[in-house]
């Protein structure tokens, strides 16, 4: 058998301009694609000249309607909250005539209701084909500061913003739940020279329904003795006592508190007891200043220094205040259910009572969950405790009473 012939050169040659032939022909057929010219789509004027008839009545009707009194407010309801009566939001609210579902000022009113501080934003609700619906969101109470030298207590928010004052005088019943109670502003607040706080629900309408209560009234707080027993109770405080347990007693039992007693026998016919015949009591200052913490599921912060000086819708300076706040914000919700006052004399001198009448020595706010962590497992592991100190989580100390 012979082998096959070698193509010529000319042969390679022709192969050659067949490959090159096929690339060219799709550059050709692109190009003659590219000189194609599509037709114009021609849109008539008529659509045009309609179209834009319809946009004109879409916007002419919107605004009909927006402003048509079919829809017109002929009926504002207002809530009330916690510490903002319906009469403050009605007095505050003015929607004015003509306003509809569709046009009323939604910023107007809300920057109304901000005039009080406890109001951090407003919901407006519409109900066809005439009302609207209003109600304050107050801002969430995360500390109370109880200020001694002055008998004064502020609201302070979780961000570290001084919220109002709240009068010191309460009602609460036998359960220790407050019932009446009273929080203003701070031009409502002004402390008289003896302390005294004038009826501050009824000048500036914020606060619960003290001004209806009969078992409170504004000269509730207005004792001078019952001032001078609570703030006693603070500076015994704030010396603390060796086992942590006395002075967290005396604070949190205001049944035997002495300015509770002479507040309700002042104004309710009380017992001997200091209770009302229906089981409630009066009570003032830095008592006053915990129940209203419990009620509004915060923490009270005692021993503050008099030098503070709070005002509403400020942040606070204070760099205690603020470390005490970040205890507040790192401790669990169990925890803080067993608080009852955080005593704040400096930033490494931190203590916290528990309800139990249990002192624990905090420190700096550091390793706060890791803290909180080594108190409940002492208090799960060991009985009788009185005192703990966790300035050093990692080598902390405790005291017991002695076994009968």
């Amino acid at each position: 058998m012979k082998p096959s012939p070698k193509p010529s050169g000319a042969a390679k040659r022709g192969a050659v301009r067949a490959s090159g032939g096929a690339g060219e022909g799709r550059a050709g057929l692109a190009s003659a694609l590219s000189r194609i010219k599509l037709p114009a789509v021609a849109i008539p004027g008529r659509i045009v000249a309609v179209a834009a008839a319809v946009l004109l009545v879409l916007i002419v009707g919107g605004v009909v309607v927006t402003n048509s009194p079919i829809f017109s407010v002929t009926e504002v309801i207002v809530n009330g909250s916690e510490h903002v009566t319906q009469d403050t939001v009605e007095r505050l609210v003015d929607v004015p005539e003509g306003s509809t579902l569709f046009n009323y000022d939604a910023s107007a009113i809300e920057a109304s209701l901000k005039q009080n501080p406890w109001v951090e934003s407003v919901q407006i609700e519409r109900t066809f084909p005439h009302t609207i619906t209003i109600t304050p969101v107050e801002y969430k109470v995360a500390a109370i500061a109880y200020i001694t030298s002055s008998d004064v207590a502020w609201a302070i928010d979780a961000s570290g913003t001084w919220i109002a004052p709240i009068s010191l005088s309460v009602a609460v019943d036998a359960e220790g739940n407050v019932v009446s109670g009273t929080a203003g502003t701070q031009a409502s607040l002004q402390q008289g020279s003896d302390g005294s706080e004038d009826a501050s629900a009824s000048s500036d309408g914020a606060g619960g329904d003290a001004a209806s209560s009969d078992s409170t009234d504004g000269d509730a707080s207005s004792s001078g003795d019952g001032a001078d027993a609570s703030g006693a109770s603070s500076d015994s405080d704030a010396a603390g006592d060796a086992e942590g347990g006395s002075s967290a007693d005396s604070d949190t039992a205001p049944a035997d508190g002495g300015s509770g007693s002479d507040a309700a026998s002042a104004d309710n016919a009380s017992s001997s007891d200091g209770s009302a015949a229906d089981g409630t009591q009066t009570l003032t200052g830095i008592n006053a200043a915990l129940a209203l913490a419990r009620q509004d599921g915060a923490v009270l912060f005692t021993d503050i220094a008099s030098d503070v000086e709070p005002s509403e819708g400020s942040k606070v300076c204070s760099d205690v205040i603020t470390a005490g706040l970040e205890y507040v914000s790192g401790f669990s919700s169990d925890f803080l259910a067993q608080v009852d006052y955080l005593s704040l004399e400096s930033v490494d001198a931190i203590s916290v009572f528990l309800s139990n009448g249990i002192e624990v020595a905090l420190g700096e706010p550091t390793d706060v969950s890791l803290k909180e962590r080594v108190v409940t497992g002492l208090l799960d592991e060991v009985q009788g405790i009185t005192y703990i100190d966790v300035r050093n989580p990692e080598s902390p100390t405790y005291r017991s009473a002695p076994s009968a």
